[in-house]
């Protein structure tokens, strides 16, 4: 909101500079965007009359004119603009004046002419945008004046106005915030009618309202005899200071009275509405209106519209309709000042795509008392500048008038909250200077009725902040907050999740984030969750989202089915969520972790190894990883079933008989479609179970001082017996020296080996605490290994 700092002097004094004015009005919640002044004419510029004007002996454009300011001898002025007239009083630029910029006046020769200052329009002082013409002053200006006396500078603050306070979108709003401030006077203009002789409004206009849920207040005037021309030059000043170009003298009353009181009017034709009558109504489905912007747009019952006898006229409350607008054969207008539903309003602008300065106001909210004082000094000024003359009387519909509430502020807690120690009396000071009435006082409470343009007062809070503004915000003394002790970091909710995700992160997994709800269908493909399971969202925005999700694999899939369709065919994801599931009573809620890995195990290699592509190991050695990280003991592997993994190709960690994470290859239903170029790997996994799991103590041992050796254990064992069976087999050994077992490789050929048959290589690592191992103590340890091993299982060495 753009103010002037010469308009907001109608209404009150201020004492302040413009800086210190934006300084102290931040204090009551205005945040200053810029501050501009404009119309600052230097010295030098003073009043002048043209005496003569003769044409230039060597250019057609211009004029050599003789020009007095006063004084006994004349100044000779070359001069490009057409209206340089005998007689005219023009702003002159003498010798010496610095407009800055490196542009100062001095005497030149203009095509062999010499000139001796410059006649200045408008825009060369920095009044308006407006390039024609000297700027010409009244006939009864003095000669030789300052012109800066004539026209004082001004200055524009750009306000940030927060949407809970729609009153500061307004220069008396605005003004009311100074007076507040100062402890002065608020005045509001003055709106004498000049009525007509006999004319009754009842005679001329006819107003219907519809839906007063929509429409809460309509008021209508009409000014005959009113005639459309330019508006005075102060009207065009005030406007084009905040940036509103003057249009002409009725269009411009509407838009000055709109940024003087917050309230946007509209001005109609009244010889131009069908049956000289206006019915607010909601649109009928499927009817159009062409806007003053010159855009059709195709109506819904949820419009609100302004119509006459026959047809829209005006979008309420956002923009006139093309036909509505007055022109220069307009002699009668119907003046429209209303309150519409901030709502509904909002609503209708962002579906139509269409936004004004009258629809910006409307979304925030007007004041319903606001809306006939708006009325009749738009009316007055009609009178004042158009001659028109106002009908008896005013068409106002108001079926619920607005009624002012009444709040107590506690003087108990205003010092609470403040940390100060304010009386009752200081505390009711504080709300009648910000033009709050106190209804009553007493020793604890004060009782404030809310005035009706401040929409934003709705509970005791309120006030207290009211208190603070006034009071000072740099008078309330600082706190140091009271500080409570909190629980140890292992009772922490967000640390043990924010340390698992940050454990996954560093195994090089990308973390992804998801939508909570997803469809019915993504909900039941592939979890193994029930229909009477999901939770359902009591009124979804779409079909899209309508379920909590029971688990993390139907966002996971969709993830994965994006980064494919943009050529990203190399994924190792992971994502953290909470799930929900229907459950008698409160639905249950849990936090899973997903994991999907696709792709080759090594892409940015060359040769041989980048066609390498991940499998159900990679994904299998993870999570071990991610176990021994969170030192987890006892977890074990074992085969399972599941309807997102593929039959034979899925396993699970339990640890205590708890299952924790399952994991696998993804079953060909749920990967159909995605344009996979490797096979997809999934691992869903319960981290509110996995996070309740104590860590293992962590054991410390120094660095080994002395070599190791490995030796290779090459066997065929049947397919029932798992390879972490054969490992805790070679463990049961109790070899001292026997320091790691790693499984290597695993080989599969029924024509080689036999039915039901694979073959197993382990890596055994051997090494001495306190010295270097021989060959003959390796070889002879790594036979007796191989010994047990046989004895305790239905091996055969290769």
């Amino acid at each position: 909101m753009k103010t002037s700092v010469n308009w907001l002097q109608d209404y009150v004094d201020i004492p302040w500079t413009p800086a210190e004015l934006a300084r102290r009005l931040t204090q009551a919640g205005l945040e200053v965007e810029g501050i501009e002044t404009r119309g600052a004419i230097p010295p030098g510029v003073v009043t002048a009359q043209i005496l003569t004007r003769e044409r230039h002996p060597n250019a057609d454009k211009l004029s050599v004119c003789s020009v007095t300011t006063g004084g006994d001898t004349p100044l000779q002025i070359v001069c490009g603009a057409p209206n340089c007239d005998p007689g005219r009083i023009v702003p002159l630029a003498t010798e010496g004046t610095d407009f800055g910029g490196g542009f100062k006046i001095k005497r030149a020769k203009l095509r062999g002419v010499e000139s001796q200052g410059m006649m200045c329009s408008a825009h060369e002082l920095g009044l308006t945008a407006e390039h024609e013409g000297l700027l010409l002053l009244p006939e009864t200006t003095p000669l030789g004046r300052p012109l800066a006396e004539i026209i004082p500078g001004d200055t524009v603050i750009d306000w940030e106005v927060t949407p809970n306070r729609p009153d500061w979108l307004s220069h008396i709003g605005i003004a009311r915030e100074v007076a507040a401030a100062t402890g002065g006077t608020l005045r509001l203009p003055e709106a004498p009618l000049k009525l007509a002789e006999s004319a009754t409004i009842a005679a001329l206009a006819a107003v219907e309202v519809q839906d007063a849920a929509l429409c809460p207040r309509y008021t209508a005037r009409v000014i005959q005899n009113v005639k459309v021309g330019p508006s005075p030059e102060w009207l065009v000043r005030r406007l084009e200071s905040i940036g509103l170009r003057s249009i002409n003298n009725v269009v411009d009353i509407t838009n000055y009275v709109m940024l003087e009181y917050g309230q946007p009017l509209h001005a109609f034709d009244l010889a131009t509405l069908a049956g000289q009558r206006l019915v607010v109504r909601r649109a009928k489905a499927g009817e159009t209106l062409t806007t003053l912007d010159g855009r059709t747009h195709t109506l819904t019952p949820e419009n609100l519209l302004i119509a006459d006898a026959e047809r829209g006229v005006a979008l309420a409350g956002i923009m006139g309709g093309e036909h509505s607008g007055i022109s220069e054969k307009t002699t009668t207008v119907l003046l429209e000042s209303a309150a519409f539903n901030p709502a509904n309003i909002r609503a209708t602008a962002r579906t139509l795509a269409i936004a004004s300065d009258s629809s910006h106001r409307f979304e925030r909210g007007v004041s319903w008392e606001t809306v006939e004082a708006a009325s009749r000094r738009a009316a007055a000024l009609l009178c004042q500048i158009a001659g028109g003359e106002a009908a008896h009387g005013v068409l106002d519909f108001y079926p619920a008038p607005w009624q002012a509430a009444e709040i107590a502020c506690r003087v108990q807690k205003v010092n609470s909250l403040l940390g100060i120690h304010l009386g009752v009396t200081d505390i009711a000071h504080c709300f009648r200077r910000r033009g709050l009435e106190v209804a009553e006082e007493n020793a604890a409470t004060v009782t404030v009725r809310i005035p009706h343009f401040r929409l934003d007062l709705k509970a005791e809070h309120d006030l207290v902040e009211e208190v603070a503004q006034i009071h000072g915000l740099d008078n309330i003394p600082e706190a140091k907050p009271a500080a409570l002790l909190g629980g140890t970091i292992a009772e922490d909710t967000w640390y043990p999740v924010e340390a698992a995700r940050a454990q996954l992160l560093a195994l090089g997994l990308d973390e992804i984030l998801n939508y909570t709800l997803i469809s019915k269908p993504q909900a039941l493909a592939g979890t193994g969750v029930a229909e009477a399971e999901l939770v359902r969202v009591a009124n979804p925005i779409s079909s899209e989202a309508e379920i909590l999700r029971p688990s993390l694999l139907p966002t996971l899939l969709q993830a994965v089915a994006h980064n494919i369709a943009h050529n990203n065919p190399e994924l190792a994801l992971v994502e953290i969520g909470r799930i929900f599931l229907k459950r008698p009573g409160v639905p249950e809620e849990r936090l899973q972790a997903a994991i999907a890995l696709t792709g080759h195990r090594h892409p940015e290699r060359y040769g041989a190894e980048r066609a390498e592509l991940l499998d159900f190991f990679d994904l299998k050695g993870l999570l071990e990883s991610w176990f021994e990280t969170r030192r987890l003991a006892g977890a074990t592997a074992a085969p399972a079933t599941h309807p997102a993994f593929a039959p034979g190709a899925a396993a699970a960690f339990t640890v205590n008989g708890r299952e924790v994470a399952i994991f696998g290859e993804a079953a060909p239903a749920l990967t159909k479609g995605l344009r996979l170029k490797a096979p997809l790997f999934v691992a869903l996994i319960e981290l509110d179970a996995l996070l309740a799991l104590a860590p293992a103590p962590a054991k410390y041992r120094p660095l080994p001082q002395f070599p190791a050796t490995a030796r290779d254990i090459s066997l065929v064992a049947p397919a029932t017996a798992s390879a972490a069976a054969i490992q805790e087999a070679i463990a049961a050994a109790r070899c001292p020296w026997l320091e790691k077992v790693e499984l290597f490789d695993l080989f599969t050929d029924e024509t080689l080996l036999g039915p039901g048959n694979r073959s197993l290589a382990f890596s055994l690592t051997y090494r001495h605490p306190e010295r270097t191992l021989t060959d003959a103590e390796a070889n002879q340890a790594h036979e007796d290994v191989k010994a047990k091993l046989a004895k305790a299982l239905p091996v055969q060495y290769r």
